[in-house]
């Protein structure tokens, strides 16, 4: 029974699926591979083989607690009110003093530099722009991502944080942690006016640029009416989103995501 557990386990290794569904997974056969060890437990004492029967029906008994955890944390949004993790984790020595260390540098590590690539603003000029951005343009920005990773110049690694880093940041802020960081500046971006809308064109080049949204909102004010009292022009283009990191209970839980484009937008008035 356990051989096939183990190679029911090792399969799955293989598999590329969500994490969350892969530990779920992993729970069901956690619970067939339990129920097998009750079975065994009983079977001894019945047998006569009391003390190897009691040794297993606790393990079997331990081992209820910790499946029942999981199924808390991967099969609904709740917390276990007793999780004992914490206290067992130290118990055994915790974290070693180098990993902490290390985690502690990839946070500190963990932002994106930013080098503005449409020029230098005063900051009193410039406002937030709402962007939409289609499927198509989704795809664009997707490419754009790629382009910079494999240009070395984006890792999408989380920081270089552990699981347990990202764990520990995403219960202090109550936020997923993203693969991309805060957020990456496009290398090259410009505005365009198409069918009455301004296109926000983007890539890692002027050559190779595509469209990846276009703004609605200047501010609070509707982009038509902005665009008429004002000259507009692209401040930043920055992408943030996609995939990201949420707490599970002893390891964090990946999931995808589409990214976002933020932008800011400077503008002079047209009677100037």
């Amino acid at each position: 029974m356990f051989s096939i557990l183990d190679m029911i386990n090792h399969a799955l290794g293989y598999v590329n699926v969500n994490v969350k569904i892969k530990n779920q997974i992993y729970i069901g056969i956690g619970i067939a591979g339990n129920l097998y060890l009750g079975y065994v437990a009983i079977r001894l004492m019945q047998n006569g083989a009391w003390l190897r029967g009691i040794l297993y029906m606790l393990v079997f008994l331990a081992l209820i607690y910790f499946i029942t955890l999981n199924v808390i944390y991967y099969f609904t949004n709740k917390t276990a009110k007793y999780d004992l993790s914490p206290k067992i984790e130290k118990l055994l020595g915790g974290k070693p003093k180098e990993a902490l260390a290390a985690e502690q540098q990839a946070q500190n590590n963990q932002q994106q530099p930013y080098i503005p690539a449409n020029g230098i603003f005063d900051g009193q000029e410039l406002l937030p722009a709402t962007v939409k951005t289609s499927h198509t343009e989704q795809e664009n920005v997707h490419q754009i991502v790629d382009q910079l990773q494999a240009a070395n110049i984006v890792r999408l690694d989380y920081g270089g944080m552990s699981d347990d880093a990202v764990i520990q940041q995403a219960q202090a802020t109550g936020e997923p942690v993203y693969a991309i960081g805060q957020g990456i500046q496009i290398p090259f971006s410009q505005l365009k006016l198409e069918n009455h809308r301004l296109v926000i064109y983007a890539g890692i080049n002027q050559m190779d640029q595509s469209p990846v949204g276009h703004i609605t909102k200047v501010g609070l004010t509707d982009v038509h009416d902005a665009h008429e009292d004002y000259k507009l022009y692209l401040a930043s283009t920055v992408i943030t989103g996609g995939m990201s990191k949420i707490a599970g209970r002893t390891s964090a839980i990946e999931q995808p995501g589409d990214y976002q484009v933020t932008a800011q937008v400077a503008y002079e008035d047209r009677q100037g």
